[in-house]
């Protein structure tokens, strides 16, 4: 099952480490270290399924050579306690294909890391079957078309850092989505989730050399505080099934009975704990079967989703045909404010700024920036304060830069309405960018600020990513209510 995790720590000379050594380690393969006259040769590990170095488009052609790149990295630091790049590791998501993976590596890098000047150095490592996880490498200097150019010092910033970490949790669910996978990971913790249950503790030990060879004794250590929690975990679970149901269900809206017990597998003290609290949540009345489809296995849900997706599409229908939000049109060319939008563009402007405070569109990302523009224009024209929403604060960020409305991440949004700041009322829009990708419970709370507050949602999603998800998200469901009318003939 899909887990969360990554983290970053910085490769120096400080702590006796050498590039070379840390490249060829990550990537299997052999590489001279020029600095130290050494050879470094990890060519006979057989868990390295891919390695790659991405560049930025200006950076000269031999940064694609590992051994070049590091060894050059190296020798401009001279400092014997320099810093030589940065080390992140990440847990892949077993449900990925190796290419699917790949893909997904590729996407994040890009963006997060590359687009910023850095060069990456990444590979995919697998040491059994359920445990895909990636290293990537990154340079501490800014490439630029002879080398290397300053050290980058913002890029150590803890923002940056926590920047990163949402946005894996954003480009995983993203690619989980698109290959046809409910489950989803969350880089928050426990506590910000509202799941009860302790979090498991890093082991930097693989479970075959649990029950196996004898450990050093800080490893034992580890091993038993591993344990207790999971232990301590389980009781909670016996207590209270629903405890349970809630953490999965935030990682994944269904799931079946296989699913269920991998889940408690890792949260449960051995297998006699396990089993009892398998029984205690088949048995909880919480619990709930979906209907059988085809030759798939049974899945389950809990009831306290089943009440959120009741709750969501009644306030849709409330909320659907409510006025109050309407605007005019007019005819396309005939104001400033939208006379660049195409004929397609119009028809969903006018769509978004018609009678109804709920409004659901699936559009290309990118021929949303103008037309939100647009709205937020008329919007505001007519009085209306207008309030981005989006999942994560890149999102957020990005949704500001393309149509100029003032955005929070979904999880900043919610905390302000519970602390009583900046209340929603009927004078505002609430604009949900990604809405695609916005769990069930997530949706209705947001829907039920706007229901309560007669406020204006509108919901808007990728048309390619809904496509590819399909039932899974409850946007389409929206959509197919409230969504915008096909053109006619």
């Amino acid at each position: 099952m899909a887990i969360y995790h990554l983290t970053a720590k910085v490769i120096s000379r400080a702590r006796g480490q050498s590039m070379t050594a840390a490249a060829a380690y990550r990537s299997g393969s052999i590489l001279r270290d020029e600095r130290y006259g050494q050879t470094h040769n990890y060519t006979r590990r057989h868990d390295v399924l891919h390695s790659e170095i991405i560049s930025p488009a200006d950076a000269p052609p031999w940064v694609s050579d590992r051994e070049i790149l590091w060894n050059r990295v190296e020798a401009g630091e001279r400092r014997k306690d320099s810093q030589l790049a940065r080390a992140i590791d990440i847990s892949l998501p077993v449900e990925l294909s190796d290419s699917q993976s790949i893909e997904l590596l590729r996407d994040y890098i890009r963006q997060e890391f590359v687009s910023k000047g850095m060069i990456a150095d990444f590979c995919i490592r697998r040491n059994t079957p359920d445990n895909p996880y990636a290293h990537i490498l990154l340079t501490l200097r800014q490439a630029t078309p002879s080398g290397f150019g300053p050290k980058m010092r913002q890029w150590n910033r803890k923002s940056d850092l926590l920047e990163w970490r949402a946005a894996w949790a954003e480009r995983a669910n993203q690619h989980l989505a698109r290959a046809g996978h409910a489950v989803r990971i969350d880089h928050r913790t426990l506590e910000a989730q509202q799941i009860e249950l302790t979090p498991a503790r890093k082991m930097g030990v693989g479970r075959g050399r649990q029950g196996g060879e004898a450990l050093p004794e800080h490893l034992q250590l580890r091993l038993a505080e591993q344990h207790s929690i999971a232990n301590d975990n389980g009781e909670m679970i016996l207590s209270d099934p629903t405890v349970a149901l809630r953490a999965l269900c935030n990682q994944r809206p269904t799931f079946t009975h296989r699913e269920l017990v991998q889940f408690l597998e890792s949260r449960t003290g051995g297998a006699a704990q396990r089993d009892a609290a398998l029984a205690a949540i088949m048995g909880s009345s919480e619990l709930a079967a979906l209907p059988l489809d085809g030759e798939s296995p049974p899945r389950f849900t809990s009831t306290d989703l089943l009440e959120a997706e009741k709750s969501l599409l009644r306030r849709v229908a409330a909320m659907r045909g409510r006025r109050g939000h309407g605007l005019p049109l007019q005819p396309r060319g005939s104001e400033p404010l939208h006379d660049r939008l195409s004929e397609q563009q119009h028809a969903v402007l006018e769509y978004l700024v018609a009678e109804g405070d709920i409004k659901a569109v699936a559009t290309a990302v990118g021929s949303v920036g103008e037309l939100l523009t647009a709205a937020h224009r008329l919007w505001e024209s007519r009085g209306f304060k207008v309030i981005g929403i989006a999942l994560s604060r890149i999102a957020a960020e990005r949704l500001q830069a393309q149509s100029g409305i003032r955005s929070l991440t979904l999880a900043t949004q919610e905390e302000q309405w519970r602390a009583g700041g900046d209340p929603c009322s009927a004078s505002h829009v609430l604009v949900v960018e990604g809405a695609e990708m916005i769990g069930l419970k997530q949706l209705e709370r947001t829907l039920a600020v706007a229901d309560k507050a007669r406020a204006k949602a509108v919901l808007v999603g990728d048309a390619r990513q809904l496509e590819a998800m399909g039932s899974l998200s409850p946007l389409r469901g929206i959509l197919d209510g409230v969504g915008l009318p096909a053109p006619g003939p």
